[in-house]
């Protein structure tokens, strides 16, 4: 019986062990969207749709997406955490820090808020957009890597970051992402820019 629960124990870790970290791939589109296995199906419709795969293993993925009569492929090339952008327009998005981004009653001054609106005017041009910057534009039928970490967690357009966050697994505060369509980003902007004397 002791041999037989070393071999499990050995073989339930060499498969945790081969599988790799993983990926973790959020679909954003218009109309609906479903998967089956590494099969992403787009059905066109109105409204934002999207869909969040968990892909085993740190090798490349590769990815068959049926849009109405297209049929492409897109190859996910490594463990972490990715957008892939389905949608007609472009999807911007950056980093948050809780403490610093989200939860913070802390005051800026309106030097600081131009600022800032002049940094998201860049970001919605597609300038200053860098993985060390740790923000992001993806065009459409984009695949962009955002983290090595698959766990860190992706909010789409149209979706808030819910108000109270759990700790990661590690029990340290999650790696967060939101991204926004063009319009939502743009509404951004222009009620900041009220905030402005």
């Amino acid at each position: 019986m002791k041999k037989f629960l070393l071999a499990f124990a050995a073989a339930a870790t060499f498969a945790a062990c081969s599988s790799g970290p993983g990926k973790k791939v959020l679909v954003m589109a218009k109309g609906s969207v479903t998967a089956e296995g590494n099969n992403i199906t787009v059905k066109e419709g109105t409204g934002y749709a999207e869909k969040e795969l968990e892909l085993s293993g740190s090798e490349k993925t590769t990815l068959t997406v049926k849009n109405g009569s297209n049929t492409t492929t897109v190859d996910v090339p490594a463990a972490g955490a990715y957008i892939l952008n389905l949608r007609v327009d472009s999807v911007v998005g950056s980093k948050l820090e809780l403490g610093k981004d989200l939860s913070s009653n802390k005051m800026i001054s309106q030097q600081e808020l131009k600022v800032k609106i002049d940094s998201l005017k860049q970001l919605s041009h597609g300038l200053n957009v860098s993985a060390a910057n740790q923000n992001y534009l993806a065009a459409p039928g984009a695949l962009v890597k955002i983290s090595e970490n698959p766990k860190a967690r992706l909010y789409g357009p149209y979706h808030k970051i819910p108000a109270a966050l759990e700790p990661g697994e590690d029990g340290k505060a999650p790696e967060i992402y939101k991204f926004y369509s063009g319009a939502e980003f743009t509404d951004l902007i222009n009620n900041l820019e009220k905030m402005t004397h």
